[in-house]
């Protein structure tokens, strides 16, 4: 009995020392809308195959893109928020943002010290046509460059995705223009797009991934699946209704000094780059979503329209680049789908052509700027 009432003396201490460091544990300050998710909205949103939007830190204006039409009377938008928040209203509550109505959101830090205010609002647009890659956000962490588009004065952030979040996993300390993903200043006019294929270091190495190219897609990224499947992870396409035709641009490329496989062999080859489109059903014959991914974007059995670019080449100089889509898989385009957004389309840019099964040159540089998209 003593030495039990010892054991019971001699833990005390370390369980008052133990509940103290608990209770004196500063609560969360922050009052931060991280993303929105927009599960329930999933069938109407004009955004990529992702139903979580991120949302800037900087930004108290939260624009959630729709397809033209639809009923906006009572949307039920959800917010995940900074540890211990809350928000008012109530977090998946039911709205009317019809005819351009805004509705007010207040986020409570943890501490109950801080608010932040944010106007939420659904806008109908749709994708758009001309990309001259000028505008950029920082990631959520501060570590990449996010690609961004201006539609109607309002900026579009869930269009483009890109292999940085996968890269924020092997070297977390790069800055930002050394991601292979970037916006940099020497553009055919103003800024331009940059993809570099990157070393993924002894992390990459020992995943079976041994580089990461630059790549940027109208799509997004699942991040949570970028080692354990990354081609998976990355899905093409944004519903759009106009059949695109033609694509043209301008790009410069020049080819690392070594290019080797997924196993870090030496090839006796060029490292070259890759630009394609595709349009493609976007549901099955049971009205199934279809999001096509890394796995099959070239030969799913959904592409309707397909074209890559041709005779690419190394240039130092801006050069015309164009690729005409033709239809594969004797698909014609039905007019009824197309009204009603039954078709993604996805434009993909890499810096190195076999990226996607991991071999290439580390250094292989693309810039792509002044990108059109012709439709009929």
């Amino acid at each position: 009995m003593i030495k039990y009432l010892k054991k019971i003396v001699a833990v005390l201490p370390a369980t008052i020392i133990l509940s103290s460091c608990i209770q004196d544990e500063p609560l969360n300050a922050e009052a931060d809308i991280l993303s929105c998710d927009l599960s329930s909205d999933k069938k109407i949103l004009i955004l990529a195959a992702d139903t979580t939007m991120p949302i800037s830190s900087i930004t108290s204006n939260i624009d959630i893109p729709v397809m033209a039409g639809v009923d906006l009377t009572a949307r039920t938008p959800k917010f995940i928020l900074t540890d211990g928040a809350t928000i008012s209203p109530e977090n998946g509550s039911a709205h009317d943002f019809s005819g351009g109505k805004s509705v007010q959101y207040t986020v409570t830090s943890q501490d109950g010290q801080w608010k932040r205010t944010y106007n939420v609002s659904y806008i109908s647009v749709e994708l758009t046509t001309k990309y001259d890659f000028e505008t950029f956000e920082l990631s959520g962490n501060n570590k990449y460059h996010v690609v961004t588009e201006i539609v109607d004065g309002r900026t579009m952030l869930n269009w483009w995705g890109s292999g940085n979040p996968g890269y924020c996993l092997a070297n977390g300390l790069a800055t930002p223009t050394e991601y292979p993903t970037a916006i940099v200043s020497d553009g055919k006019s103003g800024k331009c797009l940059q993809m570099v294929t990157r070393s993924a270091g002894s992390f990459g190495a020992m995943a079976g991934m041994p580089i990461a190219p630059g790549n940027l897609f109208l799509g997004s990224f699942d991040v949570a699946n970028a080692l354990k499947a990354p081609l998976a992870a990355t899905k093409f396409g944004i519903p759009f209704r106009k059949v695109p035709t033609t694509i043209k641009g301008y790009y410069k490329f020049k080819a690392g000094p070594q290019t080797t496989d997924k196993d870090g062999n030496v090839l006796d080859e060029k490292d070259s780059f890759n630009i394609y489109a595709m349009f493609y059903e976007n549901t099955d014959e049971n009205g199934k979503q279809v999001i096509v991914d890394g796995t099959g974007s070239f030969g799913s059995p959904s592409n309707a329209l397909y074209g890559r670019i041709s005779n690419p080449k190394e240039t130092d100089e801006w050069t015309e680049f164009t690729i005409e889509l033709e239809p594969v898989n004797g698909k014609t385009i039905d007019p009824q789908r197309l009204e009603n957004f039954g078709y993604n389309f996805a434009l993909v840019f890499s810096s190195s052509l076999k990226g996607d099964v991991f071999t290439g040159a580390v250094g292989s540089t693309l810039q792509v700027d002044e990108v059109t998209v012709e439709c009929k």
